[in-house]
């Protein structure tokens, strides 16, 4: 593993990489004391999705901000193949093996569907679960197939390849994303400021294209049985909610099938809000995150 340091915000980070044998995974950490955070980012995000969340949360923990294979400062997959999520998966099981230890797990969208799987498969490696808006019932169950938000993933993706084409810069690409429906008549530019626009822009200039063409196609059910993961996961679970008419991706049976599967699971429902509930809902979902994170240790 290397080290460096750097001062964002009012954050010192130190930045630092994981070699793994098949990829290389950036990831920046805050020292602190207690039982460490690991955040994970959505589909189009990297590790700067998190930093207003920590700006606002002020925690005394140790920090992990991971960048996904494809993503931000972690390499990419030669060949271009980022289905299934099995190698992401164990680049979670890795992470917390061999730099965090036993940690926190938070995850958005792909990162929470991630860290269901990765709880379940090292769950001695996982004191808590705080997932936002996503449960592994997702893929698993193959909701994603015609998905709006999926097929605003896939759009994301071509917008991408034009706008390396062409070597347009951030704004650009937000001008690009603005425009990409939600479903309906809602696209981003109806949801989203400008400021987080351009942030998602900035952020998604740095990931490889083909992380949105292969990431959640229609056979993308990651390779692990759901039942299984679920019973295996021994840890307190948090869901943050966002609303589904407004892109929120859980269910009410979701949550149901957590409990039936014997997980000590809560959940948040945040108002006018769809997916992105820590961009869309920021001092709430802070306040949310920390009284999960007072209750596990």
């Amino acid at each position: 593993m290397r080290f460096g340091q750097y001062l964002k915000a009012e954050l010192v980070m130190r930045v630092g990489v994981l070699q793994l044998h098949d990829i290389r995974l950036g990831f920046e950490y805050i020292e602190g004391d207690g039982v460490p955070i690991v955040f994970m980012g959505g589909v189009s995000s990297t590790t700067a999705t998190w930093i207003p969340v920590l700006d606002l949360l002020k925690t005394n923990r140790p920090v992990y901000l991971v960048d996904h294979r494809g993503h931000g400062r972690s390499s990419r997959v030669e060949g271009g193949d980022y289905g299934k999520l099995t190698g992401q998966v164990s680049d979670t099981c890795q992470f917390l093996e061999k730099v965090s230890g036993r940690s926190v797990l938070v995850g958005h969208s792909q990162g929470g569907i991630q860290a269901f799987y990765a709880t379940g498969v090292r769950p001695e490696l996982v004191a808590g679960l705080y997932s936002e808006d996503v449960t592994p019932h997702f893929v698993a169950n193959n909701r994603h197939v015609g998905s709006p938000f999926i097929g605003a993933m896939k759009s994301i993706g071509l917008e991408l390849d034009k706008a390396l084409a062409a070597h347009e810069k951030g704004s650009e690409m937000a001008d690009r994303i603005a425009g990409i429906s939600l479903g309906g008549d809602i696209t981003f530019g109806d949801v989203r400021s400008r400021e987080l626009l351009n942030s998602m822009a900035d952020e998604v200039l740095q990931m490889d294209p083909m992380v949105f063409k292969t990431m959640f196609e229609d056979d993308a059910a990651p390779a692990f049985n759901l039942d299984d993961t679920l019973r295996a996961i021994r840890c307190p679970v948090h869901v943050a909610c966002g609303v589904p008419k407004l892109g929120g991706l859980v269910i009410d049976s979701d949550l149901d099938d957590l409990r039936a599967k014997g997980c000590e699971v809560t959940s948040t429902n945040f108002k006018g809000v769809g997916h992105s509930v820590h961009a869309d809902a920021l001092e709430h979902y802070v306040r949310d995150l920390a009284a999960f994170l007072d209750r596990v240790d």
